[in-house]
């Protein structure tokens, strides 16, 4: 399964996740990578067992600085993830639950 795409671009996504994840989880979680192909998309899921993300909070987490952690970062991470993302014709959506874990699923285009 593969995807076309910048790969400098396509690091820079997996990484703000993953790094996102390990500072959800602290030393005490568990973060999980997986791939699938579903239909036509090659889909990616980060998932991890970290804090969760507040409900009220999900709708803007992709708005540039906006920001779960005040005082840490600029919150662009997620909003420049999501615009990599869109430009290699892919989806990302997200699911947390707070306290249980947070889940981000991308779904290129697969070749």
């Amino acid at each position: 399964m593969c995807i076309f795409g910048e790969p400098n671009q396509l690091q820079q996504v997996f990484l703000n996740l993953i790094l996102n994840g390990i500072e959800a989880v602290g030393n005490s979680g568990t973060i999980t990578v997986s791939t699938s192909r579903e239909g036509e998309s090659a889909v990616l899921k980060i998932s991890d067992t970290g804090t969760g993300i507040p409900q009220e909070m999900l709708e803007k987490i992709f708005e540039p600085f906006f920001t779960t952690k005040p005082g840490k970062g600029a919150g662009l991470g997620l909003a420049i993830t999501k615009k990599i993302v869109e430009a290699h014709k892919g989806q990302i959506k997200v699911e947390s639950e707070a306290g249980k874990g947070t889940i981000f699923t991308l779904a290129f285009p697969a070749v």
